[in-house]
């Protein structure tokens, strides 16, 4: 499931250019974050490894990591021309490197007091104990003023451009916890901080932690009182920065559906980056229990019109609202192309795929009472007695109402009639909760006018 494995998953290379979404993705992340997707579509695509090398060389540019820089500049050499066009040479890089030493050296100095006492693990946990552990009792006993933290926060930030993510985390921790401790709101300096950590969990795969920093970020954005268009914007990049966790921690398929369809994401999701959906709908599909969301899903996606190069989305809409199954049938093939040649989902591929062939299968049913195993095959891009072993899976598994006539060669479909009782419930079983937000929504318009 872990895209952190992603590199051990693909066998073999695949022509990522027609569904990659990284170019797409990459200006809602923080540079240092968009390497591990450069490392997967070398490793793992079609594209050659001296453009990669390229892009890895500009993203470089505004960071610390001139020694990975220079290196990577070095093994492009001078050859490739149109390669190294506009790049520093290696001489300007180690001056750079010279420059970043100084730099260190000075900022080190100047927060040297407050590691001094923060270094000290045992001395910190003392203080907590002690309830001492703020940023009063630090000013009181040792002198840490306001300078003092803002020197310590641009240090954890220099650390973070180096690449020292551990260093970084650990600093950005202290600060969060002792300038913006719990019920105290964030400023810039904050709010800067708290994507710094947040960053650091992510790279350094402490995917706990940075799930509890989403839900920090997620609740920082609502409350930091930035204009609409730049909580639009926060969203927009919160939306991808989560990717690295949903996809790798534990519970991720629930929370990419909580936080995709919450309505002021999908808004995000639908003016900024609809490419976004690709995900949540590989969520939905292969996330058994959160099926009821599907509806809501199917409604968006018909309402999105930039989405018909992606196979993924092509295939719900073909399936639910098209019943066109020649088109599911073909987009069902360029799924699994699309979701091997992607960082997030390539681990996905199987599952996806096994889901999607039973979602054909449940809709392809619902319209037929006999289906030719033959037909059926060629629908779930299956060979014939693979697929009906697996229709024999189904039913063994209680998961089908049918059974196989072998003189027929066909699947012969249980009469299973939704009661009318059923059909009511399932109808009306929003409707209260529609009724009090129709509600809310009126008395808020009527205080306005008032």
């Amino acid at each position: 499931m872990a895209s952190e494995t992603a590199q051990s998953t693909a066998s073999k290379k695949v022509d990522a250019s027609e569904y990659d979404l990284t170019q797409k993705i990459s200006p809602f992340l923080d540079a240092h974050l968009v390497f591990p997707l450069l490392d997967f579509l070398e490793e793992n695509t079609s594209y050659e490894a001296g453009s990669v090398q390229r892009a890895r060389l500009d993203l470089l540019a505004p960071t610390n990591m001139v020694d990975y820089a220079i290196e990577i500049r070095s093994a492009l050499g001078d050859a490739n021309a149109a390669l190294v066009e506009g790049a520093p040479s290696v001489e300007a890089m180690e001056a750079r490197r010279d420059a970043v030493f100084e730099a260190m050296e000075a900022l080190e100095a100047k927060v040297q007091r407050v590691a001094e006492v923060l270094e000290d693990a045992e001395a910190v946990e003392q203080m907590k104990r002690d309830g001492t552990y703020t940023a009063a009792d630090l000013e009181a006993k040792h002198g840490i003023g306001p300078a003092n933290w803002a020197d310590y926060f641009e240090f954890a930030k220099f650390l973070y451009e180096c690449g020292d993510y551990e260093g970084a985390r650990d600093m950005l921790d202290h600060y969060l916890a002792l300038c913006f401790p719990a019920g105290k709101k964030l400023d810039a300096s904050g709010f800067r901080a708290l994507w710094g950590k947040f960053g650091s969990e992510v790279l350094l795969k402490n995917w706990e932690g940075a799930l509890h920093d989403l839900g920090r970020l997620r609740t920082a954005i609502d409350d930091f009182g930035a204009p609409p268009l730049e909580q639009l914007q926060q969203r927009s990049w919160l939306l991808h920065w989560s990717l690295f966790v949903f996809f790798n921690h534990a519970k991720g398929h629930d929370g990419i559906i909580d936080l995709f369809l919450n309505e002021k994401y999908l808004q995000a999701i639908q003016t900024n980056c609809p490419w976004l959906l690709r995900y949540l709908t590989t969520a939905v599909i292969i996330n058994k229990r959160r099926r009821s969301t599907l509806k809501d899903l199917v409604r968006v996606i018909t309402m999105e019109h930039d989405l018909k190069a992606d196979p993924v989305t092509q295939f719900l809409e073909c399936l639910y609202v098209k019943f066109d199954f020649e088109g599911a049938q073909r987009t069902l093939a360029e799924c699994d192309k699309a979701l091997r040649s992607d960082y997030f989902l390539c681990n996905c591929a199987d599952a996806f795929m096994e889901d999607a062939r039973l979602f054909v299968f449940e809709t392809y049913c619902r319209i037929h009472t006999k289906i030719d195993i033959g037909m059926l095959s060629d629908k779930l891009v299956m060979e014939r007695e693979k697929a009906e072993r697996w229709v024999v899976d189904l039913i063994r598994g209680a998961l089908l109402d049918a059974k196989i006539d072998s003189q027929d060669s066909c699947v012969v479909m249980g009469t299973d009639t939704t009661s009318v009782y059923s059909q009511v419930i399932d109808k009306t079983r929003d409707l209260s909760n529609r009724s009090a937000a129709l509600l809310s929504a009126l008395e808020t318009k009527i205080c306005e006018a008032n």
